[in-house]
Order: C-alpha cells, then sequence, then structure tokens
C-alpha cells in the first residue's frame, strides 16, 4: 500500500511529496533510516491514510508490516516466549516536545509473563499497566477521576496481584474497546487514535500520520543499555559527544545516568561515527537517543537540539565548513545577527538558577549578564568598591538609580551593571553601559525608596545580592541573588573565526564603531572595525578627574577664565586622541566635538555640589558657594536637549571647540612624526544650517572679535610641529530635519554626513527617547506604533536621510555618508542604509558583529536574488 512506509536501515530514498505526508516525527525516523543507520523499524500510515481508518480493515496489511519488524528484531507479536512489543506515536507538522504515544502494545495476559522472564515480573506487569493507563487517557478518554477510581487499590507498597486487578478493572471499563488480540488490540489503538486526533489541534493542515515502531528495552540484561546523546557539547561546541545512559535499566526514571564516555569503547566509537554522520547529514547539533538490548545496537529516534547554545551552533558550522560539508554562504547566513550576543557578554549559567527568584520583564539597554550587591548612589557604590579593594573582598556591585547623570558615569565604570526606572533603550545609563562594557536595563515597575526597592511585590536592600540577565531577543530577567556566569571566551567560542568568514562577503560598505576610550578602540579593532565612526568627546569630560576641570570652564565668568582652565585639560585630550589614533592607525576616526548640553556636566545633587563647591573654593579663594550655586541654576534650561548644546555652544565659547581641534590636531602631528598614519575626522554636531559650518570651519572676523576657524588651528598646529601638512576632514552630523533638507548646502562645506538617529528620530516626531516607555505600550496596544522608532528606523526618518544622502551628494560627489547609533547594529537598518547609498553604519563595540553580520547576510542573500 502507498500510504505505508515501512523503515529500517536499508530504507534508500522517499519522495518528497510522500516525506510532507509523515509529520515530523515521522519524517525524523525516515530521516535516519535513509542514512543507513540501525534505527528501531517500523512503518508510517501517512495523513492522507491516517484519516480513513476508522472506514478501513487494515489487519491482513498490518500483519504483513509487522511480519518484517519480527524478522529483524528476532521477536513474535502475540508470542509467549519472546513477544515482540509496539509503540504508536502520532506525527504531525505541529513541533512539539513530545507528540502523543502509546507504549507497550501487544501486551495481554500472556505476552507479559514471557516478557517477564527478560525484564522481571514487577516491571513487566508495570508495562501492562502503563498501557492501560495510556489508553484510557489518550485514546479511550477516560477521565481522571474514573482512573482515579480504578486505580485505587495501588498504593506506594502494590503488590503485582494488586497491578493484575487492576489491569482487569481496565479492561472490564474498557469493554469492546480494548483487545487482547494482539492484531486487533493494535487496530483498535490506531482507530481510535484517528478518531480523536483527527482535525484536533495537533493536526495542523491535515497533517496527521500515525508512525508505528518496535519497542526496544534496555533492561534485558546486563549486555543492555538505554541513553541519549548529542552528537556534540550542546554548551562549548566541542566535537566530543555528550551524554548518558542506564545499564540494565529502562529509562531514567529507575536511576542516575552515567556520563556517555564511560560506556564500553566500541560503543562510544559507534555513537561517534554515527554523530558525525548525522552531523554532517543535517548540518547541525542533532540529539539521539538509543537502546542496546542484550547486545543488539539500535537508535530509537533522532531530534532537533533547540537547547542547543549559539557557541555550539557556530562551532559545529565552522566544522562543517572546513570540512567542506557546507559552504561559507551556509554558515553565515544560518546565524541569525542577534544571536552573537550570546558570545560577546557573559550569560547566566542555566544551572544555577533553579531555586532563585526571578522577575521577567523591562527594558534591554546593554546585553550581557551580571551579578553584584545592589547600591543606590554614586558615592555610596564608590565608597563600597574602594573598601572592598582594600580589603580583598566582593567588587561585583550593581547601580540602581531612578536615572543618571554625568557624575555618575564613575560609578557605571566601576560597577557589573546598571538599573533605572526611568528612561529606554536610548537614555543615559544604557548609552553609557554600552561604551563601556557594562550591563543596563530599565525596569519602569521597579520602585525606589532610599536603599530599597521593590518590584513585583519583593524588597531588596542595598548590599543584598541581585543577578541580571539582559539578552537582545527577549525581555530582560532579574534574579533576587547570586547566581552563576558563564563568561564569554572569543577564540574559543568561535566568534573569531566567524567573523573572519562573514568579512568575505563585505565588500564597501562596513561597519565602524562608536568608541570614546582607547579599550573600545581595542575592542574595535579585535573586530575588524573600519574606523571609529563615532567618539563622543563628551564622555571624556565625564572621567572623574575632569569632571570638576571641566565644570569650573562651564561656570567661568570669563574668556579668560575659561581658557585657563581649557589649558589644563587639552593635554588629557590630547592624549585621549593620540591613543585612538595609534590604535586605529591607517583608519578612520571621527571626532565629534562636545555636543551635551552644559547643564549635564553640572552637579545633580547635594553631595556632588558640595565636592564642586569644595574644588572651587580650592582654586579661587574668596569664591561663596551661593555664587557657584547661582552661576549652576543661571545655566539651567527648559528643553536643554533643543537648547544649548553642540555647535551652538562653539558659537557663545569657540575657546571650547578650539581646545578640542587643538588636541586633535597635535595628537595627530605627533603621530605623523612617529611614521604613524592617521586620518583624523572632525565632526561638528547639531547642525542647523550651512551657516553654522561655514563659521565654525572657517572661523570669522568682526570688529573687536577674531574667532579661529578648524582650518586656521591646523595650519597653527601644523607649523608649531614642523609638518608640511595634514590631512583631515570636517563634516557634520545631521541630526534635525532642517540638516537634512539644506543638506546640499551644508554639503558645500562638509566633506561627510553622519546620520545622528537618535536625534533626528526625536526631532522629526516631537518624541524623547527617555520617556517614550511610559506611552509607547498604549500605542502598541492599539496598533498606533508597530516598532519602537530608536530601535527602528521609521519611515519619515528614513526619508530625511535619504534626502540628505541625495542632495549631499550632488553638491559632493565624494562625500562620505555614515550612521552612528544603535540603528545601525539593527540588520533592516542596515539594508535601507545601503539602498541610500550611505558607505557604514557606526555602532557600539559590541555590536560591531552583529552589525557585520548583517552586512554579509544582505550581499549574500543579494547575490543569490541575483544569480536566480
Amino acid at each position: 500500500m502507498d500510504n505505508i512506509i515501512y523503515f529500517n536501515k536499508n530504507l534508500k530514498q522517499v519522495d518528497d511529496k510522500v516525506r510532507d505526508r509523515l509529520g515530523i516525527r515521522g519524517r525524523r525516523a525516515v530521516e535516519l533510516a535513509m542514512m543507513g543507520l540501525p534505527i528501531v523499524p517500523g512503518f508510517i500510515i501517512d495523513s492522507v491514510l491516517t484519516k480513513k481508518l476508522p472506514q478501513v480493515n487494515m489487519k491482513e496489511n498490518l500483519k504483513t508490516q509487522i511480519a518484517q519488524i519480527e524478522k529483524e528484531t528476532k521477536k513474535k507479536y502475540g508470542d509467549s516466549a519472546k513477544p515482540l512489543l509496539l509503540k504508536v506515536v502520532l506525527s504531525s507538522d505541529l513541533n512539539v516536545p513530545n507528540f502523543p504515544s502509546i507504549h507497550n502494545i501487544g501486551m495481554n495476559d500472556k505476552t507479559v509473563e514471557g516478557f517477564g522472564q527478560f525484564t522481571g515480573k514487577a516491571f513487566a506487569y508495570g508495562e501492562y499497566l502503563f498501557l492501560m493507563r495510556n489508553f484510557a487517557r489518550k485514546i479511550h478518554g477516560t477521565s481522571e477521576d474514573e482512573i482515579k477510581s480504578l486505580e485505587a487499590n495501588l498504593g506506594k507498597k502494590a503488590t503485582i496481584d494488586d497491578v493484575m486487578k487492576t489491569i482487569e478493572a481496565y479492561k472490564k471499563h474498557f469493554g469492546d474497546a480494548f483487545s487482547d488480540d494482539v492484531y486487533d488490540q493494535l487496530g483498535l489503538i490506531l482507530k481510535g487514535a484517528s478518531v480523536k486526533y483527527c482535525d484536533s489541534d495537533i493536526d495542523v493542515d491535515n497533517s496527521l500520520s500515525i508512525m508505528v515502531q518496535a519497542m526496544v528495552y534496555g533492561n534485558f540484561g546486563p549486555a543492555s543499555y538505554a541513553g541519549s546523546y548529542y552528537t556534540r557539547n550542546i554548551v562549548s561546541g566541542d566535537s566530543e559527544i555528550q551524554g548518558s545512559f542506564l545499564q540494565n535499566e529502562f529509562d531514567f526514571g529507575e536511576g542516575k545516568g552515567k556520563p556517555i564516555n564511560k560506556i564500553e569503547k566500541k560503543y562510544f566509537d559507534q555513537f561517534s561515527d554515527i554523530a558525525s554522520k548525522v552531523e554532517e547529514n543535517f548540518k547541525e547539533i542533532r540529539n539521539i537517543k538509543f537502546t542496546i538490548e542484550d547486545s543488539n545496537f539500535w537508535l530509537v529516534e533522532q531530534r532537533e537540539v533547540d537547547e542547543k547554545s549559539t557557541q555550539s551552533q557556530i562551532k559545529t558550522l565552522l566544522d562543517l565548513t572546513k570540512r567542506k560539508v557546507v559552504s561559507p554562504e551556509f554558515t553565515v547566513m544560518s546565524i541569525k545577527p542577534s544571536q552573537l550576543n550570546e558570545l560577546l557578554h557573559p550569560v547566566i549559567d542555566p544551572s544555577t538558577i533553579k531555586n532563585v527568584k526571578s522577575i521577567k520583564g523591562g527594558i534591554s539597554g546593554s546585553t550581557g549578564a551580571a551579578i553584584g550587591r545592589v547600591f543606590f548612589s554614586t558615592p555610596k557604590l564608590l565608597e563600597e568598591h574602594k573598601k572592598a579593594i582594600m580589603k580583598g573582598g566582593d567588587t561585583n556591585l550593581i547601580l540602581v538609580m531612578p536615572a543618571s547623570y554625568a557624575e555618575d558615569v564613575k560609578a557605571i565604570e566601576v560597577a557589573r551593571g546598571v538599573i533605572t526606572s526611568e528612561g529606554g533603550f536610548s537614555s543615559h545609563a544604557p548609552v553609557v553601559a554600552r561604551s563601556l562594557g557594562k550591563v543596563a536595563m530599565v525596569q519602569p515597575e521597579m520602585k525606589i525608596r532610599g536603599n530599597t526597592f521593590t518590584l513585583a511585590g519583593k524588597t531588596v536592600k542595598e548590599g543584598d545580592y541581585i543577578s541580571i540577565n539582559v539578552p537582545y531577543y527577549e525581555p530582560p530577567t532579574l534574579y533576587l541573588d547570586k547566581v552563576g556566569l558563564i563568561e564569554p571566551d572569543f577564540k574559543r567560542n568561535g566568534l573569531y573565526e566567524f567573523l573572519e568568514l562573514a568579512q568575505q562577503f563585505i565588500t564597501d560598505f562596513d561597519a565602524r564603531c562608536n568608541g570614546d576610550q582607547p579599550k573600545d578602540a581595542i575592542v574595535a579593532k579585535e573586530f575588524n572595525a573600519r574606523g571609529i565612526g563615532l567618539c563622543r568627546t563628551e564622555h571624556m569630560f565625564f572621567n572623574e578627574k575632569r569632571i570638576m576641570k571641566f565644570r569650573e570652564v562651564i561656570i567661568a565668568d570669563s574668556e579668560e577664565e575659561r581658557r585657563k582652565a581649557l589649558k589644563a585639560i587639552q593635554p588629557m585630550q590630547r592624549s585621549d586622541f593620540y591613543e585612538l589614533f595609534k590604535i586605529m592607525t591607517g583608519l578612520p576616526v571621527t571626532i565629534r566635538l562636545l555636543d551635551a548640553p552644559l547643564h549635564e556636566f553640572l552637579p545633580r545633587n547635594e553631595e556632588s555640589m558640595g565636592e564642586f563647591i569644595q574644588y572651587m573654593q580650592s582654586r579661587a579663594k574668596g569664591i561663596k558657594p551661593a555664587e557657584i550655586r547661582a552661576r549652576c541654576e543661571e545655566l539651567a534650561e527648559m528643553n536643554p536637549m533643543l537648547g544649548h548644546r553642540g555647535c551652538r555652544v562653539a558659537v557663545t565659547y569657540p575657546e571650547i571647540y578650539e581646545m578640542q581641534c587643538r588636541a586633535v590636531f597635535e595628537a595627530a602631528c605627533m603621530l605623523k612624526k612617529e611614521g604613524v598614519n592617521v586620518e583624523p575626522e572632525i565632526m561638528i554636531p547639531i547642525v542647523m544650517s550651512e551657516q553654522e559650518i561655514k563659521f565654525l570651519k572657517n572661523g570669522k572676523k568682526i570688529e573687536g572679535k577674531t574667532v579661529k576657524g578648524i582650518r586656521d588651528i591646523k595650519n597653527e598646529v601644523v607649523e608649531e610641529y614642523g609638518i608640511d601638512d595634514l590631512e583631515y576632514k570636517v563634516g557634520t552630523m545631521i541630526e534635525l530635519p532642517a540638516a537634512a533638507l539644506g543638506a546640499g548646502k551644508i554639503a558645500q562645506y562638509a566633506e561627510f554626513f553622519s546620520f545622528g538617529t537618535n536625534d533626528l528620530t526625536q526631532t522629526t516626531y516631537g518624541l524623547s527617547r527617555d520617556d517614550i516607555n511610559s506611552f509607547l505600550p498604549d500605542y502598541s496596544l492599539y496598533d498606533l506604533m508597530k516598532y519602537n522608532p530608536f530601535s527602528y528606523l521609521q519611515d519619515e526618518v528614513k526619508e530625511l536621510i535619504a534626502t540628505a544622502a541625495q542632495r549631499g551628494k550632488l553638491s559632493r560627489p565624494d562625500i562620505k555618508l555614515g550612521l552612528c547609533g544603535e540603528h545601525g547594529a539593527n540588520p533592516e537598518n542596515i539594508e535601507f542604509c545601503m539602498d541610500a547609498g550611505l558607505n557604514y553604519v557606526s555602532c557600539s563595540p559590541y555590536s560591531i558583529p552583529l552589525a557585520k553580520l548583517g552586512i554579509a547576510q544582505i550581499n549574500i542573500r543579494r547575490d543569490q536574488e541575483e544569480k536566480k
């Protein structure tokens, strides 16, 4: 009959159309059989015949199929001496962990005795009872109350007689629906399964088929084993098989398994050989269940491994690529960019979280996992960190605050992670955490009161341990205790090798790094970033040793005072740029001049204000605290993100940008004299029109006032260092709709554009990236906004970018175009950037691998589409 497929190790090929009618479990069996591996034999009734089973007499056909199974297993169905027992497994296209199944079919009062000769009488009758119970639940429709009543005499110390009586009670309950004739028994089960499960929830798209397979047992004597194994380690990806087995026991409910490498060498070698063949066939890790029944070696089934780590998946693919089983294109296309986060950051060790209370939810700010004691303020956390170092204590700390500001950067830097109750993905704490390689999350449901926080009815006090897990692809989880971590090892986990493979498919369009510190540049270089696309110089001022100096600049009453304070900062800035340029030798480094609103640098609380007052009084004797407070209050703005920031500060205080540009050019000249090739790019932020960039690039003279342009500063420095000339570029960040629309005029003075999509999104829609999460869930609920616009570029922002790119190229055909911000790590955004004619995206150091993989996959897909 064409609708019944018999499978064993001799099965050759099964037509794809036929395989489509076998369901997932059926296809798994057929795939193993077609590889010539010793699968336990059986047959599959396809989805077409399964529907018709109630109307079809199958007895003679079943006898034919079972005769083949008997021949291979050397057992007889219905035999009282060495009986063959069968199982029925339902199989559809619904992917579920366990398909409904009935085991030990063929059991009756005669065969149970013969079966018991091999396994022991108690086990045999236990399996007989298992058949009755499963038939009652899965076929007959017996209620749980009825089952409880039928098994009322089965206590913890039930005897075999008690079990036999219960079996008889079940038979009486079933009546004609069950039979002791083994062929009728199987037929009734098949017909009952068809009636009950066809057109049920598991029968998706009329795909339900039924598999009948021989039962084999790992408790048939000392030469019997049962177990399962993965084709390699599912965490590390090491190629040695991983699993466990039992000897002379049926399943793991009766004993603790031994590691698979402790089994007899002949079997271990056979398992390893099968593992290699299975991986080559399926091109992935698989789990294989096996039974060795009285020295007879059988594979029961194989399945996909959803629980495998990304590391193990990548190492499998790399091994298969080396063996030329798969192509480099296949390997690169098989991993989702978001999966790489698992390799880039610490992850929670799943074996350590079993009894730990966890709370899922919130917003992912910076991916990874962190463990530490909770502290609720920067001073307290820094104090505790210092104590821990001095006393050799635990330096794992987590900062918890409503929101973070400039003065909290030093705490985020020493902490393992940071949690805020306000803001979102692009707010201060997550942005700083990403730049420092720290873990960050936002938990809007968290209530912070003094030195405690409350979440989901649980209260955590200062000094308590918590753990946070912030994946890229799902909401973060907070654990209310210390758990274990698995630290990443890029050399062992396959990331470097995988990125090398992906780089083969990256051409002109590539990824740069958002990096403010030398350590960012080092990470960027390791990930083969094609330069630094955004160095946020304001982050350099957040340094504990510099913040006071810069605050002094901000509140200075005169240009003379500002220049005096800036002179002290300049060597620090020069040193920063020198390090970045040197690390990124031969690659462009884009230095964004000061952008943040000045108020961000000023003290936010009394403790900070007290420290600043003390500092200022040490610098200027006679200055009163009230004067300092008053000056700080004068600088407060109603809407600072649209206020006195970026190039606007440079118009008011040109000496600030002059100091920064001088530091850039001095660092470049120093390296040039050392024979190091540098490519400085100076980026002017928050430009509205061409007039601003023209003013800052070329300078201006008016009566009684001269403002040096960037060009003038470069000429002075080159002359001072005795260098012929220095190549550099001046460009701007396009982050205002006015700048995007005026890009044609701006490009007359700008040699590159970098699209700052966080601010461009804010100014396009009038949305605050720090506050959007208070109402975004409601917008999503009513389908008013499909995606978070700070993660996915929206159509209007895309139109502004495309317009600016087009107009910029019309004015300056060789203009370089990039996008900086975490939008740049999203493959959907990357494809738009490529289509819009941009040259690169720039994102945080640990997002570079995601961006590069996204770029490579887009190129591969497009190349494949062209060849069709």
